[in-house]
Parts: structure tokens; C-alpha cells; sequence
């Protein structure tokens, strides 16, 4: 028998090629070069026909080095399973088993998603119609029965959201199922789920993996992720060059272990994207997403909404302070009009030993101004808006024209059979790129080491550019002279700050369709 090739092209260069066609009519070559697996993935292919298709960038999927002999086989409903040798030192055989998605969405009957700007840890629910489908090789209900369940905990859910057949489809997060609820003959079974973060990092602890030695900061948080079995495409850390030792007991989460960490850098924090990666840095570390300002007309974009307002943490005056009270700096805030506050109601912010009196003046001067807008909270529900982020701005649009200006720090995303519409909460005491008032006061209470710099938290393109000319000009060899050149700093840079863009968000929902794989 004469295998006949009819149609032939390159589409790369290396060993032992072997290629998987998925059911969402796109495929994969796969190959070997300098001894790493690599992987060539095409665009969409309309009704399959490879003969035009469009290959995309190659990309090093290798998970180990030295690779020969690879050979996959497709299993056809499953996915694919094969292998490959590791000619190292010692040979070693490696199995491959990979699932194929499979798409939910006929089956959705509610699902919600929630991100809070408090915790990295976004979470989901999910509701699905359980029917016993005769077109599917499942014996028994489709989503879960006794025999067999599609979401066992652990197993992943990916939110994918698309508006019309045209449109791309919007990442809105992948989440690991925590727990699954079937009753025998119910219509519909529930599962709730975490990201990465809270499956992989929140769940987990140290163990025998407790003890980091004197080494960059960068190289420890590696390590961490590591040893909690995280693959090197799963997260990216930015280049810390700082060194430090940290030791825990083996009970410590490595999520705590993690913010411990975090907490010594300046304003480093560790998010995960909706495309399911983890990002560790500085906030101008380009891979974290950018944020965005959206305006919101009241009765046009917004159904409905919730105020509250509190005093509780609104404030006449601040006081800037340290320990010894050699430094006292005063500044008056200007409250909302009509909230009757007493006048001496005070604020008192203690600094580090050290601090000058133009940083202490600096940072006075920016906590009143972020006191003006602090005790009022809004929570607003809208159409469906899949591209909001927490950090994201809100300009809410008045009936008069008038606007007010907060921070979205909640964001719950509603789909299913009643709907699909966003609830977002907004508070009027952060802003972009300056974030909430007790953010800030995270940063300059924990400026405690010698050495650290105490400056207006909100500059952080300012912050970067002054850390590499001092870095770069002068190398101090006391606190005090270093504390003088800082001072001197932020005096004539005090008032660089970044420009930011609107957008009016604008996105209907009659045409909705949220696909769960």
C-alpha cells in the first residue's frame, strides 16, 4: 500500500514531527530542536481545510531538555497521549497525556465571577443543566453522575465570553474546581472553584521546602513557585537583584510565604491575568495589565445602585509624624460639602526614623488630598462589561453633567439564563494610578529599614527614574546623606505624574454568549 501525499508545505524545522488537530478547528505541529520540544499552532481553520491554513509563532513548550524520539497518537473524544526520551545522564521515558476541552455552554444555567482588589484570589460558581444526552459517549447525566463527572475537583473551567459570532472571544479567568454538588435525578449540578493562586498557592504549604538561602529576591519567589509544582509558562517574576534569606516553618502557606516577601519591597504585588498567568513585580512591570478610566452615565449604562456613605474614615486634618516627634507636619483636609466633621478630627500617620521634613510635608500634603474623597462607596449593576478590571477608574456621569471619580475595587460577573450583566463597586477614595488611601498607607508605615525611601507612593514612574539617578550618580556612604539627596529629589520632581486615557465603555449584551470549556 502507497501512502499518496496530496498537498504538502513547510511549516517548520526539526525532529521527529508529529501534529495534533483539535475539535475547534485549529491544529498544532510539533517538533524537536536543539533538543527542546517546540510548537506551532495554526489560526482558526474554516471547515478544516488546512490547505490555506495560518501558522502562527513557534513556541518552546519544552518541559525538560535533552529531548529525542517524540510520537504522539490522538484519541479520538479524549485528547492525545505519546511520549518522549530524556538522553541525559540517565535515559528516562516520559508520558504525555493531553485532554481536549470540551464545551459546556449548551448546558449553562448561571455562573458569577468575582475579583476584589484586596486578595489576588478571584472565584467562581457555576450552575450547569445535567441532562442525560444521547449524542455524548457519557453513560448516565452529561456534567456528573455516579459513574463519571466532568468536574471532579481539580478539573479546570475556562470563561470565555463572545458577543455575536464575528466577535473574539474576551478571557474572563480559568478556574480549579474546589467542590462539586450532584444530587440523584436534580436538573442541574453546582461547582465552586478558585484561580491559580488560591488553588495552587492559597492550598498549599512549604513542607521540607522552608529554608531560602541568602540569595536575589527574585530567585526565592522562583523557588517558591517552583516547589509548588507550577509550571515556568504559569507565572513571571520581575529581576530583583536584591539579596535576603528567609526561613518559615514547613506549615507556612505559600501564599503567606509569598506576601511576606512582597511586604519588604516597596510596592511589589503578585496578580494573575485572566489568561490564567501569574504576574510578580514592581506595578511598572510591563506584564502586569494596564489599567483604564471608564465612564458610566447613571441612568444610561448603570441599572441600578447602592451608596454608602460613612465618616468614619473621613478626616479634618492629617497629621504626619515620627516616633520622637521631632517632626510634626499638619495639613488641613477639605471634606464633602454638607458632612459636618469636627474640626480637629485627625488623622495621624507615623514614618520612618529619618524622614525629612520635605518628605513628611510631601506626604502630608498627598494624604489630604486623598482624604477629600474618602467615605463614599458605591456599588453599581450594568450591563455585561468583561473587560473591567479591579484597579480600573470609574467617571461616573451625573443627570447634570457633574462627575465623580473613584477606584473599582469589586467586580461580580453574572451570566446564565437570566442574564448577563456586571456589578462593580466603587469607592471615591482611590483614584488610578494612585490607588486606595490605605494602600498608600501600607506603603510609607512600612518604610522602616534604613536605607528605604519615604516619598509620595503615587509617582511611580517618578520613583523609578529617581532610584536609577541616584543609583547612577551617587552612591551615599551614610543614611543621612542619602536622606538629603532623596529630599532634594523629590523636591523638584514632586509634580511629574503620568497622563491617563478615557474610554466610554459601551458594550450591549443582546447577542451574549459565554463559553465554558
Amino acid at each position: 500500500m502507497q501512502l499518496i501525499i496530496e498537498k504538502s508545505g513547510e511549516i517548520g524545522v526539526g525532529n521527529y514531527p508529529d501534529f495534533l488537530q483539535f475539535p475547534t478547528t485549529e491544529g498544532q505541529q510539533f517538533y524537536i530542536k536543539n533538543g527542546e520540544l517546540y510548537g506551532k499552532p495554526s489560526a482558526k481553520i474554516p471547515d478544516g481545510d488546512f490547505e490555506n491554513a495560518t501558522w502562527l509563532e513557534e513556541n518552546n513548550v519544552s518541559p525538560d531538555e535533552n529531548i529525542m524520539l517524540l510520537e504522539l497518537k490522538t484519541l479520538q473524544g479524549f485528547g492525545a497521549v505519546g511520549s518522549y526520551l530524556v538522553n541525559d545522564t540517565v535515559d528516562k521515558q516520559v508520558m504525555i497525556i493531553y485532554e481536549f476541552e470540551q464545551d459546556m455552554s449548551e448546558y449553562l444555567n448561571s455562573c458569577s465571577i468575582k475579583f476584589g482588589i484586596d486578595t489576588p484570589i478571584a472565584s467562581m460558581t457555576l450552575t450547569l443543566e445535567n441532562p442525560v444526552d444521547e449524542e455524548t459517549e457519557i453513560d448516565g447525566p452529561v456534567a456528573i453522575n455516579e459513574k463519571t463527572s466532568l468536574l471532579s475537583p481539580g478539573a479546570k473551567v475556562s470563561y470565555r465570553f463572545r458577543a455575536g459570532d464575528d466577535l473574539e472571544e474576551i478571557e474572563l479567568g480559568h478556574y480549579y474546581i474546589d467542590k462539586s454538588d450532584y444530587s440523584i435525578l436534580s436538573e442541574t449540578v453546582s461547582v465552586d472553584g478558585r484561580n491559580l493562586i488560591g488553588k495552587a498557592l492559597k492550598s498549599q504549604t512549604l513542607n521540607g521546602n522552608s529554608v531560602f538561602a541568602y540569595q536575589p529576591i527574585s530567585d526565592t519567589l522562583n523557588k517558591l513557585l517552583e516547589d509548588a509544582n507550577l509550571r515556568i509558562d504559569d507565572y513571571e517574576i520581575e529581576n530583583e537583584s536584591e539579596n535576603r534569606s528567609f526561613s518559615y516553618t514547613p506549615d507556612k502557606g505559600v501564599l503567606s510565604a509569598i506576601d511576606e516577601i512582597l511586604s519588604i519591597m516597596i510596592d511589589w504585588k503578585i496578580e494573575e491575568t485572566v489568561e490564567g498567568e501569574i504576574i510578580i513585580g514592581s506595578p511598572t512591570y510591563g506584564l502586569f495589565p494596564t489599567r483604564s478610566i471608564y465612564t458610566f452615565n447613571r441612568n444610561k449604562d448603570i441599572f441600578s445602585r447602592q451608596i454608602t456613605r460613612d465618616d468614619g474614615g473621613a478626616y479634618r486634618k492629617v497629621c504626619v509624624y515620627t516616633s520622637d516627634w521631632s517632626i510634626a507636619e499638619y495639613k488641613d483636609v477639605t471634606a464633602y460639602s454638607g458632612w459636618n466633621l469636627q474640626s480637629n478630627k485627625t488623622l495621624f500617620v507615623s514614618v520612618a526614623e529619618g524622614t525629612s521634613i520635605v518628605n513628611a510635608q510631601a506626604i502630608a500634603t498627598e494624604l489630604a488630598s486623598r482624604l477629600e474623597n474618602v467615605g463614599k462607596i458605591e456599588t453599581f449593576n450594568g450591563p455585561f462589561r468583561p473587560q473591567l478590571l479591579v484597579g480600573d477608574g470609574a467617571n461616573i456621569v451625573n443627570d447634570d453633567g457633574g462627575t465623580s471619580l473613584g477606584l473599582i475595587t469589586e467586580i461580580n460577573h453574572n451570566a446564565g439564563k437570566s442574564g448577563f450583566y456586571t456589578s462593580f463597586t466603587v469607592d471615591s477614595g482611590g483614584k488610578l494610578n494612585r490607588g486606595r488611601l490605605s494602600d498608600y498607607l501600607n506603603v510609607i508605615t512600612n518604610k522602616t529599614n534604613v536605607g528605604s525611601i519615604v516619598y509620595p507612593a503615587d509617582l511611580s514612574a517618578y520613583n523609578t527614574a529617581l532610584a536609577a539617578v541616584i543609583e547612577a550618580d551617587y552612591t551615599p556612604t551614610s543614611w543621612a546623606t542619602y536622606q538629603s539627596i532623596v529630599s532634594a529629589n523629590v523636591v523638584t520632581g514632586a509634580n511629574t505624574q503620568g497622563e491617563v486615557d478615557t474610554a466610554t465603555s459601551n458594550i450591549t449584551t443582546a447577542q451574549g454568549d459565554l463559553v465554558l470549556m
